[in-house]
């Protein structure tokens, strides 16, 4: 599996000057809206990475608001290369990150909150509970993060970034067969955001964001209640309206693997079941 996996990687890598050169040679200039993921970007390193990440990217592509973003997505109009920057889960290092990072690049972002984690203790009982949620198979040492605290998700706020939900405790809601712990997972986790900080929250994205962490009754649910629900799987969100393809990545990743995948070499793997996802969808949009 990991040979395969080094093989699959060796091909990406080597698309991308392949693509490129076509798109060039056949003048391609199709619009692009694609969404990037981060999580926990703590270490100096790891910061001085993402600056080199985003300096690069913005050579090739416009990083647009989420307010730009919403707008796109309801007018069906778009030009150019957009890409839309969002966080998981809600880590201290996010509101570092703001400060260092995307103010000094004029970038704004959406940040998914996990609303059971904001300013829990790191030695606390419930903190233990979600960072095995965030981590199934375990957190290692340097997983260990601490979340944002109302201070910092107000600074964001206040700083004009906007908040999305991630649900209250980061459960597999594929697992999840009571409805009311679903409305949980779901509902009263955006309801106790809103009030906490006496906003509208219309962006969510779900734990995973992969197809088999997502059922049709939780994604049916998400519909319903969001205007924006983002998934994890790759993809252009060109023609996306309700659902949203994003782009999982972090400062370890070649630069020249993530154009790679923004460019679509990888879509194939995630077009039908981001398909069947949509039709689990229909009854609602």
């Amino acid at each position: 599996m990991l040979v395969f996996k080094n093989i699959f990687y060796i091909l990406l890598d080597l698309s991308y000057y392949l693509i490129k050169f076509l798109k060039k040679i056949l003048q391609n200039k199709s619009p692009v809206l694609r969404i990037l993921i981060h999580h926990d970007i703590k270490s100096n390193d790891q910061i001085n990475s993402f600056k080199n990440q985003i300096k690069k990217l913005s050579k090739e592509y416009d990083f647009i608001s989420p307010k730009e973003f919403e707008k796109i997505i309801r007018s069906g109009k778009l030009k150019g290369k957009k890409l839309l920057l969002t966080f998981d889960d809600g880590f201290k290092s996010n509101r570092v990150i703001a400060e260092s990072v995307l103010k000094t690049n004029g970038i704004k972002a959406v940040f998914f909150i996990i609303s059971d984690f904001i300013g829990l203790k790191t030695n606390s009982l419930n903190y233990s509970k979600i960072i095995r949620n965030i981590y199934p198979n375990g957190p290692t040492l340097n997983e260990f993060s601490e979340p944002m605290d109302n201070d910092d998700i107000q600074f964001l706020i206040d700083s004009g970034h906007t908040i999305g939900c991630h649900t209250a405790t980061h459960k597999m809601l594929s697992k999840i067969t009571k409805p009311s712990d679903l409305k949980e997972e779901l509902i009263d986790s955006r309801n106790n955001l809103e009030k906490m900080f006496n906003i509208k929250i219309k962006h969510i994205a779900y734990p995973f964001g992969t197809f088999e962490s997502i059922d049709k009754k939780s994604l049916k649910l998400l519909s319903e209640s969001y205007e924006f629900v983002h998934s994890g799987l790759r993809g252009n969100n060109l023609k996306a309206k309700k659902l949203f393809y994003r782009d999982a990545t972090n400062t370890e990743t070649k630069t020249t693997r993530l154009k790679a995948f923004l460019l679509g070499n990888a879509d194939f793997i995630y077009k039908n079941k981001f398909k069947t996802l949509k039709s689990f969808l229909i009854d609602t949009i």
